[in-house]
């Protein structure tokens, strides 16, 4: 038995327990004594995270969004990384480092795009972002090593952004598979290492599953649409995993310490990766250009003709990447994985179900769930112990789904 049962343990699992845990400690002594005992369980399925959406991805953190609740979130997670020493201090381990680096985020627009980024700006300082307004010149006098062709305005994040390792803890449990019996209040989880399966009963389950959230949400009757249980079964979640690439180059001459998390106005992105000479970079595909889920491989010709390109032109630096017979030889390494992808509105989920009331979620975040997983699970942490959260994630519930009314949010890559 558990009274809270949380399914993935990949940092929005670990960041759940971890917050599930402070905030049943910080309740007054009436409260304590009510949660005194509790028990925080999680299960994950990879043990190792080699293959789960926190180790594998490009680790940034920014407050450049449109939406004051995005902001919120990335906000929290940036002020728990910036006092990580005092949150998770242990006799074995006095000193954890996530290995944060502060560079900041640059997103530049065209002048196709500067309206949108000025918008964006005004609503990003309004709630408390220390974002920074350049012009052309101002960007060609600051970074004076890129290419500012075509750049109308860009933004630049002083504080809480930048990139960090998100694989700051680890689960420690066994390999497992589950299902929901009928009813959301036991787990059936089957290990490898036993014939039968092993039934958990959880007073409330939190689904954070990442890109098999919506798949995990099924086995407990979400989107199934049973009319015999209630018109809310109607609504699935909807997320679904989406393979993206992450390439490592190796270009010597590319600018250092000065060059932040770049955002190109074409979507290709690009940081540092540590002081070595290396960098990685990324960009998301267009929708009829998915490439298909089912295995890891790594598409290297999107590298050499829809990144490299790009890259190229913004930080002509990266011209040297060039090879006369294969680009990808300058890729020291690769890797493909997934993400969980919100094909209503790329923005998370978080909150209880209104059928299954001990039934929770936090997932959906479409790429930028590592940036809110300690702001949006501090929340929701906060929701089910006490009731109440000083943090707004009412945008975020499921209600908005079945209200059909999407969070709006533009900056999204």
């Amino acid at each position: 038995e558990a009274d809270y049962l949380i399914l993935g343990g990949g940092i929005m699992g670990q960041a759940l327990a971890y917050n599930l845990w402070r905030t049943i400690e910080s309740s007054t002594v009436l409260k304590a004594s009510k949660h005194y005992g509790s028990t925080i369980a999680i299960v994950e399925q990879d043990p190792t995270l080699c293959q789960s959406a926190t180790a594998l991805a490009a680790g940034g953190i920014r407050s450049q969004f449109s939406n004051p609740a995005n902001i919120q979130l990335s906000m929290l997670t940036a002020e728990f990384l910036r006092e990580m020493k005092v949150h998770l201090s242990t006799v074995d381990n006095q000193e954890p480092d996530a290995q944060y680096q502060p560079g900041g985020y640059l997103v530049m627009a065209t002048e196709a795009g500067a309206s949108k980024l000025m918008k964006n700006y005004q609503t990003q300082i309004d709630t408390g972002a220390k974002i920074m307004l350049f012009t052309q010149d101002h960007l060609k006098e600051t970074f004076p090593w890129m290419n500012v062709e075509g750049i109308e305005l860009a933004t630049f994040g002083l504080e809480n952004e930048g990139w960090f390792d998100p694989m700051i803890s680890h689960p420690r449990n066994l390999n497992f598979f589950f299902t929901f019996p009928n009813t959301t209040r036991c787990t059936q989880v089957k290990m490898a290492e036993h014939d039968k399966p092993i039934f958990i009963k959880g007073a409330q389950t939190i689904i954070c599953c990442g890109a098999m959230s919506g798949e995990v949400a099924r086995l407990a009757g979400v989107g199934t649409g049973n009319p015999e249980e209630g018109k809310y079964l109607e609504h699935e979640i909807p997320v679904e995993p989406r393979k993206r690439y992450i390439y490592v180059v190796h270009c010597p001459d590319a600018p250092m310490f000065d060059l932040p998390f770049v955002i190109d106005p074409s979507g290709v992105y690009c940081r540092r990766d540590g002081f070595g000479g290396k960098y990685i970079c990324g960009m998301s595909p267009t929708e009829d250009t998915e490439p298909e889920c089912g295995n890891f491989d790594v598409d290297f010709n999107f590298f050499d003709e829809e990144i490299w390109p790009r890259l190229a032109h913004r930080i002509p630096a990266f011209e040297k990447l060039k090879v006369s017979y294969n680009f990808s030889m300058q890729v020291t390494s690769a890797w493909a994985g997934y993400y969980e992808y919100n094909t209503y509105d790329q923005n998370g989920i978080i909150g209880n179900h209104p059928y299954h009331q001990n039934l929770h979620f936090l997932t959906g975040f479409s790429g930028h769930g590592i940036q809110q997983s300690f702001g949006a699970s501090k929340a929701l942490a906060e929701m089910i112990v006490n009731f109440e959260t000083e943090h707004n994630i009412e945008p975020f519930s499921f209600n908005r789904i079945i209200n059909n009314k999407p969070l709006l949010e533009s900056n999204i890559f």
